[in-house]
């Protein structure tokens, strides 16, 4: 068949690639350079209708060789033009050019008046990367400023951050993590990284009052996280509040943090609840049947074993436990194709969530690359 027109074989690129089709083919009649077709996101999942920060940028982290490509030059220029004007940094881009604030449908309830608290970090990450490839970040002090108002939306206390009880949002992640409060694990361990990468990335587009006070932020969370730390729960809690209960990928992360006593108590809390929290290759956030302490959340995060999850944990494993380490890599290669890498499995192997999740093959890749590098875990955050 020939076909000189936009053809519903290519009608993917609409939503998958930056340049679709249909704008190639004004671009040809126009006389215009074509724009790049590059795929910027897997395009077998119907769930992927937006550029998100970490399903685009931990890939690039995974693969380096991905930054060579003109994806990532393109997807900052588009982002830059969607995002920059914001009063703060978005949940996501959705490809319409849709700013999207909160995690869950653009046409819902949002799950929160407020800003996801790691968002600032996560952001920042793909913004460092690019820079890192050489990449010129266009209108980098309005960035800078945006970022600057958006670090500003999160909240610490005993310099660490803080969830407000009365008045939660999204901490890290998505659904369960909305129900944690106090201070909160995962997201101070990102906000760190990304007040780090923050201050280097704009230390001459912004007041050196505003980077010191980032640089002091970065280093209070690790003096107070020992506040996180109960050894009766087994390592670092996800919350004080609610969720105060063992974070099995929280841990993951925390491991470079974490002293040698703490670090003995968290690698007997992996061998302790081994059977609760690893399953072909997968790994929970918790390892409680119920969900987190406080709730009766057994929905999203909670719900099952994540691919995602291993990439978090399995540094701190490489550690602690090489063999066991290694194992569960290998489960995990020969699952994962069965699976069709959904975003989690029950016990059984049953998937759950979308199929095709970028994140059950990049985290536990990045996961691969701290161990092989040598690197922890937290700096690639």
């Amino acid at each position: 068949e020939m076909a000189p027109r936009p053809h519903n074989s290519g009608h993917f690129s609409f939503d998958a690639c930056l340049t679709g089709q249909f704008e190639q083919q004004l671009r040809a009649v126009c006389g215009l350079p074509l724009g790049s077709a590059e795929l910027l996101r897997p395009c077998a999942s119907k769930y992927y209708n937006g550029l998100w920060h970490d399903d685009f940028t931990w890939p690039h982290i995974g693969l380096p060789e991905l930054q060579k490509t003109p994806v990532m030059r393109d997807a900052i220029a588009w982002l830059t033009d969607a995002m920059v004007d914001l009063p703060v940094v978005a949940d996501r881009i959705e490809f319409d050019g849709t700013a999207v604030m909160s995690p869950g449908g653009w046409d819902g309830r949002p799950m929160s008046e407020e800003m996801t608290l790691h968002l600032p970090a996560a952001w920042t990450r793909l913004l460092s990367h690019a820079a890192g490839a050489g990449i010129e970040i266009p209108r980098r002090r309005d960035w800078a400023r945006l970022i600057e108002r958006s670090f500003a939306r999160v909240h610490f206390s005993f310099g660490l951050v803080w969830n407000d009880p009365q008045r939660r949002t999204v901490a890290f992640g998505f659904y369960d993590s909305i129900r944690q409060s106090g201070l909160v694990l995962m997201a101070s361990l990102v906000i760190k990284r990304g007040l780090e990468r923050a201050a280097a990335l704009f230390e001459n587009d912004l007041p050196a009052e505003t980077i010191a006070d980032w640089k002091n932020k970065a280093g209070r969370i690790g003096e107070n996280l020992h506040r996180l730390f109960d050894e009766g729960a087994g390592g670092f809690v996800g919350a004080t509040k609610v969720g105060r209960g063992f974070d099995v990928w929280g841990n993951g992360l925390a491991w470079p943090l974490a002293t040698a006593a703490q670090r003995k108590v968290i690698a007997a809390s992996f061998v302790q609840h081994r059977d609760a929290i690893f399953a072909f290759g997968c790994t929970r956030q918790t390892p409680y049947p119920e969900g987190w302490p406080g709730t009766q959340s057994k929905s999203y995060q909670n719900r099952g074993f994540w691919a995602t999850g291993t990439g978090f944990v399995l540094p701190a494993l490489a550690e602690a436990d090489p063999d066991f380490a290694l194992r569960l890599v290998q489960d995990l290669v020969e699952n994962i194709d069965t699976f069709k890498r959904h975003e989690f499995i029950d016990a059984t192997g049953k998937p759950g969530g979308p199929e095709d999740f970028l994140g059950s093959l990049s985290m536990p890749l990045m996961g691969l690359r701290a161990i092989l590098s040598g690197r922890p875990l937290l700096d690639y955050m």
